[in-house]
């Protein structure tokens, strides 16, 4: 039975956990992980005759199809911290950082903040992640390397695939127990295109009838 919120036994064994996955996998060094991400994408862009927009659109349509398979396969080994209360998602996601980035974490990525509906204009939870470093974007020049302008225009960020990726995992957790709420998340911020910091806010909306039936 899925608890309703996280309590002291399930938030202790999640940090001694976290430890453990974190020092077991292969490391992929983060500079080699842009280099990849970069690749990529622009094999898309040719793929695609230059529509810089359509090709990061499909590279993160492909990248969360894999996130997703690899989601579901660790799901047995992740669903102790899994609970109703979307206030207990800041601890996970903190765990799930942890567990990517390891304890220096911080370095990349700010403390995740939930926000209850009552406290947002339009009545909506959501989650804001924010980043002083992107992990995905290390060394790209902008309107060199990459035509940000082109993404801004086509309301596109680079990094948006790793936000789509943390979505579908929030969604998961969702699905998981049972709770009646569909993830968005839209990229506000993008150190690509010149914000000061890059940030994502993932939305909570509630099903409808027809998607709940």
């Amino acid at each position: 039975m899925v608890p309703e919120k996280l309590g002291f036994f399930r938030k202790l064994l999640a940090r001694i956990g976290k430890i453990y996955y974190w020092r077991k996998p292969k490391k992929i060094n983060l500079w080699l992980l842009s280099c990849m991400g970069y690749s990529v994408t622009k094999k898309y862009e040719e793929i695609f005759k230059g529509d810089t927009g359509k090709a990061v659109t499909t590279f993160t349509k492909h990248f969360v199809n894999g996130a997703q398979a690899l989601m579901f396969e660790m799901q047995d080994r992740t669903k102790l911290i899994y609970t109703k209360s979307l206030e207990d998602l800041e601890f996970i996601a903190k765990i799930a950082l942890y567990v990517m980035f390891g304890p220096k974490w911080h370095m990349f990525f700010d403390d995740p903040v939930f926000i209850p509906a009552e406290r947002t204009e339009k009545r909506i939870a959501q989650m804001r992640i924010t980043w002083p470093i992107c992990a995905l974007c290390a060394g790209i020049r902008p309107g060199i390397d990459l035509d940000t302008a082109k993404l801004r225009e086509e309301d596109h960020s680079y990094g948006e695939l790793l936000a789509a990726a943390l979505a579908a995992l929030l969604q998961l957790v969702q699905d998981y127990v049972g709770n009646d709420y569909v993830t968005e998340i839209q990229e506000t911020k993008c150190l690509l295109l010149g914000d000061p910091h890059g940030e994502g806010i993932v939305y909570f909306h509630p099903k409808t009838k027809e998607e709940t039936s």
